[in-house]
């Protein structure tokens, strides 16, 4: 595992430091696919052009579910695509069980056990840079990486960015590669159901950002 993690960021010797743990399961097999439905479809993962899910990471559930981005061309061994910058993006779907409240930037940064270096709340969606961490799961990578979180239908999304040390993924750029993200799941997914369809939503249980986190907490 730790190899392909460092084959997937382009990136000699880059390696998964915090365990399988964070992937998940694997669905089906052949090309990496450039787009994936998780929860029953309600959510289309896709990513920005030149990138591709990895097959290895998915995990899909009635209400959960988990994926990783990474470029199409060293995922597909350079059959595919073209080479694009170096990163890793994770993608963690849950249901929404905190009403209309986004967390606060403050609050992604808690639940990562990171510093926060700034973050904002701009329609619908809001973003962390944190100062610590990113290098605890990827060796070679930068210590500062992003998480970015908003709602799609009755889910939450929590976003991850992890890019190689020194990249401008893990600086400035970052927090807009996951908009583009969040913007192409916003377009490939169904529409959302309306306000009067959609069950009242559970008071939100803490540590529900973290967990996302994990597919090892799939029911």
């Amino acid at each position: 595992m730790r190899g392909r993690v460092a084959a997937l960021t382009g990136l000699a010797g880059l390696t998964l430091l915090a365990g399988c743990a964070t992937l998940g399961r694997g669905i089906g097999s052949g090309p990496p696919p450039e787009q994936v439905r998780l929860v029953g479809g309600d959510v289309v993962v896709a990513g920005p052009p030149g990138y591709c899910i990895d097959r290895k990471t998915l995990e899909s559930r009635a209400q959960r579910g988990f994926a990783m981005i990474a470029s199409c061309h060293i995922l597909s061994g350079g059959k595919r695509g073209t080479p694009v910058d170096p990163l890793l993006v994770s993608v963690a779907v849950g249901p929404n069980q905190g009403g209309d409240a986004l967390p606060s930037p403050q609050t992604l940064a808690e639940e990562a056990g990171a510093q926060l270096i700034g973050g904002e709340r701009r329609e619908g969606f809001v973003t962390a840079h944190l100062g610590s961490g990113g290098d605890t799961l990827l060796e070679g990578g930068d210590a500062r990486h992003w998480r970015a979180a908003f709602f799609q239908g009755t889910h939450i999304v929590v976003l991850g960015l992890y890019a190689p040390e020194d990249s401008a993924l893990a600086d400035r750029d970052g927090g807009a590669l996951l908009a583009r993200v969040r913007d192409r799941i916003r377009a490939l997914s169904p529409e959302p159901a309306a306000p009067g369809e959609v069950a009242e939503a559970a008071p939100r249980r803490p540590g529900l950002f973290g967990r996302l986190f994990n597919p090892q907490d799939l029911p």
